[in-house]
């Protein structure tokens, strides 16, 4: 790789295309000078905390860029939660054009090690009983997801987390799930029981009458085979609802 001399200028973008810096003035007024104006009104409302991480992150991965704290601030406002930032830089940063790449990929790397460590902890812990651990690896792995999704989390006999198996993925309000497949798996893994999820990308996680028939058509075909469904999960706009919690398995 050549090196670029010292005090050589910084060699330009092609033409149509924002290097890293210019890519964070978007959406903000700029001063005499390039200086960004840090953004005003909704951004002020983003949690302090979720915006001194982010910053950090900015800043490890785009030192050149000269206002960190107020890009902090202007994604969160974007995307709503620290978690909805990594999720839009999963998504190739949906919403303000192509992201730099570095940042993109320290967030990918953050998000996927934050995910490891949740499902370490549900591992090390009956499934059942991990209540506040299961909903927060829960919603790590899908509650920012565009279309839906179904998920499977096979358990031995003692509840413990055998895989988190990824069935399928659909629209924006459907997926579509086999029978079948989730039984063949289960057979393939020795699972004694499982727990069904979903997530609702509309943000309203009540079931609807075609979930519930799925859940029962589930339970139908695990039976056969010794298989328990314990319950049916769906993820939805920051919240949680229990199939089994609720009377409806």
């Amino acid at each position: 790789m050549t090196r670029r001399k010292a005090g050589a200028p910084s060699p330009r973008p092609p033409p149509g295309e924002l290097d890293d810096a210019a890519f964070f003035r978007f959406g903000h007024a700029v001063a005499q000078g390039g200086d960004v104006v840090p953004p005003r009104g909704p951004q002020a409302m983003a949690g302090g905390d979720d915006a001194a991480t982010l910053a950090r992150f900015i800043s490890l991965a785009v030192p050149r860029l000269s206002a960190p704290d107020a890009t902090a601030q202007r994604l969160l406002a974007e995307h709503g939660s620290l978690a909805g930032v990594f999720a839009a830089a999963g998504h190739g940063g949906a919403g303000g054009g192509q992201w730099p790449d570095a940042l993109r990929v320290m967030l990918l790397v953050a998000h996927e090690a934050r995910r490891r460590v949740q499902e370490a902890a549900l591992r090390a812990q009956r499934l059942l009983a991990s209540g506040p651990s299961l909903h927060a690896y829960l919603h790590t792995v899908m509650a920012h997801e565009r279309v839906e999704q179904i998920r499977v989390l096979y358990v031995d006999a003692e509840q413990y987390l055998l895989e988190d198996v990824l069935m399928g993925q659909g629209t924006v309000d459907h997926a579509p799930v086999y029978p079948r497949e989730v039984v063949r798996r289960g057979l393939e893994l020795e699972a004694a029981g499982l727990i069904l999820v979903h997530n609702h990308p509309s943000g309203n996680p009540a079931p609807s009458d075609s979930d519930i028939v799925m859940t029962r058509r589930v339970i139908a075909a695990a039976a056969v085979f010794d298989m328990t469904v314990l319950d049916h999960v769906i993820v939805g706009g920051g919240r949680i609802f229990s199939l089994q919690a609720e009377g409806l398995l």
